[in-house]
């Protein structure tokens, strides 16, 4: 039988990548054979029209920031971002398996004709910023190849007006649709009129004891410690954490400038680990007596590993359909565990009163898992 070929990400990004390996690890859990697809574009125009996408333009922008910045002032730091990114080449190396190399568009239409289906997700691969790339869209994968979206994202809760014609166009054209959070679920109802289901994240597909294999049975720092995974720079989420040290006497383990330099971090956190790759990341997580982040799959294995955590909005001062964060209100909505989510201001006594019942988390996510486990194999089966 032929192969199943992955459209998903796989850059230096502790979600993304370990997404990935969850969907991959799934599909071979069921013998269903498959494989990423190596795909870089080679088109120039294809490439450089992305940066007329505003939010991609500063995403990017700070990557680059970032770098140019630590070259030329932070030599040290520099040094360990590089340490990091070799880490999660290992990982990639490791554990994903790819297609070989993919190059152009041309290649990518003959290419694709050899499997039996292709499965998109997960991650924001809908984000709006991604559309002109015409990757995730899926519209070079011909009419009679199944088409399969898992629970990919838009990370948006609306599509801006410019892009609703070819969104419906690209939505259309697949045989079984599925997303990540109810946003996404309302996007397509209001785009092309389809009743689509809200899936799991494939974090949450597999069993835990593949996640405790992955990150290995020792611990990385042995003393108990505050894991803290901020991708923003807000300052309020920082002052929580030393709240938190502050009254529960542990140290701080953080993991700092991952999509961009955050100049606060150079005086937050006690141990700053830079040899961290997802296992690693895992490992470090699952073994923290409490999690602190603004990261929604940071916030999946904290519910994986049934930890004390406490989610922040990413993006506070931009309205919620233009940020990130409603994939985190749907997951905690399911869950019944809105209060987990904070501003950065609230007291921490109240804070730690607030309990929370993993045996009923576990029930609904048990749930979820075999709902959406249901749904893909079900897509690939038919």
């Amino acid at each position: 039988m032929k192969k199943i070929a992955l459209i998903s990400v796989w850059n230096h990004n502790y979600g993304s990548l370990l997404q990935t390996y969850a969907l991959q690890t799934f599909l071979n859990s069921y013998n269903m054979g498959n494989e990423i697809i190596l795909y870089r574009d080679k088109g120039f125009f294809r490439r450089i029209i992305r940066f007329t996408n505003l939010s991609y333009l500063v995403a990017k922008f700070k990557v680059i920031f970032r770098n140019c910045f630590v070259k030329l002032f932070y030599l040290k730091i520099k040094k360990n971002i590089d340490t990091r990114s070799t880490k999660f080449e290992e990982f990639k190396n490791t554990n994903l398996y790819f297609s070989k190399p993919v190059i152009g568009r041309n290649r990518l239409y003959q290419y694709i004709k050899g499997y039996r289906a292709t499965v998109l997700g997960s991650d924001q691969v809908l984000h709006p910023a991604n559309l002109l790339m015409d990757y995730f869209t899926l519209n070079f994968v011909p009419k009679d190849i199944k088409k399969i979206a898992y629970a990919p994202s838009f990370g948006v809760s609306d599509i801006p007006f410019y892009q609703l014609k070819r969104t419906k166009s690209y939505l259309n054209r697949f045989d079984y649709l599925s997303v990540r959070e109810v946003s996404g679920q309302k996007i397509i109802k209001k785009l092309i009129n389809k009743d689509v289901a809200v899936v799991c994240d494939p974090t949450l597909l597999i069993e835990k004891k593949i996640w405790d294999k992955l990150k290995g049975s020792n611990r990385i720092i042995p003393d108990q410690y505050i894991f803290c995974y901020y991708l923003g720079d807000n300052r309020l989420h920082r002052d929580f954490a030393n709240r938190l040290k502050k009254t529960t006497g542990l140290k701080i383990v953080a993991l700092q400038h991952l999509d961009e330099f955050v100049k606060k971090d150079l005086v937050f956190g006690d141990l700053k680990p830079f040899d961290i790759g997802p296992a690693e990341f895992v490992n470090l997580l699952s073994n923290a007596e409490y999690v602190l982040t603004d990261s929604f799959h940071a916030t999946i294995f904290s519910l994986i590993y049934n930890k004390i955590f406490f989610t922040f909005n990413r993006y506070i001062t931009i309205k919620e359909t233009r940020s990130t964060n409603s994939r985190i209100s749907s997951l905690l909505g399911q869950l019944n565990l809105l209060d987990r989510k904070l501003i950065g201001n609230e007291n921490i006594s109240d804070c730690l009163q607030k309990t929370i019942n993993y045996i009923i988390v576990e029930t609904k996510i048990k749930k979820i898992k075999e709902l959406s486990a249901k749904y893909l194999l079900d897509a690939l089966r038919q």
